[in-house]
């Protein structure tokens, strides 16, 4: 039997691609009156998205399924959407691809952290920074009427921001759009989450640690310093945390380093004992630990598979 070849290493500025804004605008056929979001409609045969290689983009997404399926991960789990679903998409969110049906095609409008800004939107912790969940509460299925409506306002949104149809009023409308198609989502979301009363300081706070976790978790693994950053006790952050986030802050922690522990595993230009390194683990041993703990595997059976 031939051996199998090992793959060729992957420089590791390299190993997640980047889906850049600036390069959707590239793919539209007309010039936008807006250039900070974009509707489009993706089959099959225009997906640029290749399989089984992890994907962050710098902007958000929504999209319904016209036709077809699609099959994606995140972190170590599947899922699959089929016609009459729709789903959000966050930024900065990691995923896969795993199949795209040769009947595929969705309607996907894109846009950028500034547009939803500008569109006075600030979203909630409790339902955007959902985000780093490996559960995509996001997903909206067996729901016709909102289909339709999303289906509705995602189609005005695309005529008012071709610079060819003529419109007077195209920014106001452009925004009333725009604001229903999120409130309808959110208004979603609202209805199948448990009531819970979040005030406005939680809600700030909350948002300012996830900000801080994205910015510290290599580096600083100890509740204790985000509590000491946002000048609160520790005992009080977790409070804050469980209740607007239903888990706790060591969770969400060790949960966005073992997302990051296996991206950087599956990268063969690092062995464990450099991945354990950049991730500021003080030696192999307890990064195996950890690692065993959150994957059931340890990193050297995880990588094994990918790598030979």
């Amino acid at each position: 039997m031939a051996k199998k070849l090992r793959k060729e290493p992957l420089p590791e500025s390299d190993f997640v691609s980047k889906l850049a804004f600036d390069e959707v605008l590239q793919q539209v056929g007309f010039d936008l009156r807006i250039k900070e979001f974009v509707v489009m409609e993706i089959e099959k045969a225009n997906y640029i998205i290749k399989p089984n290689i992890p994907y962050r983009s710098d902007y958000f997404c929504i999209f319904l399924v016209q036709e077809g399926s699609i099959g994606f991960r995140l972190d170590d789990k599947s899922y699959e959407l089929f016609q009459g679903d729709a789903i959000f998409c966050p930024m900065l969110e990691t995923f896969w691809l795993e199949d795209v049906s040769e009947k595929y095609r969705a309607t996907y409008i894109f846009f950028s952290v500034d547009f939803i800004s500008q569109a006075g939107f600030n979203y909630k912790s409790n339902n955007v920074l959902k985000s780093l969940s490996s559960d995509p509460t996001h997903i909206i299925r067996n729901e016709p009427d909102l289909f339709r409506k999303l289906n509705f306002h995602l189609g005005e949104l695309k005529h008012l921001n071709n610079k060819e149809k003529d419109n007077y009023y195209f920014n106001e409308m452009i925004w009333y759009h725009f604001s229903l198609v999120i409130y309808e989502i959110d208004n979603y979301f609202k209805k199948i989450e448990k009531p819970l009363v979040v005030t406005h300081r939680e809600d700030e706070l909350t948002t300012s640690f996830f900000t801080l976790v994205q910015e510290h978790f290599k580096e600083e693994h100890n509740v204790q310093f985000y509590a000491d950053k946002l000048f609160i006790s520790r005992k009080y952050l977790t409070k804050v945390i469980n209740k607007t986030m239903s888990k706790s802050p060591r969770d969400i922690i060790h949960q966005v380093l073992a997302v990051e522990a296996r991206l950087l595993l599956k990268n063969p230009n690092l062995n464990v004992s450099e991945v354990a390194a950049q991730l500021k683990f003080s030696d192999q041993a307890s990064f195996s630990k950890f690692f065993k703990k959150h994957t059931g595997r340890s990193p050297l059976e995880y990588r094994k598979d990918d790598l030979y």
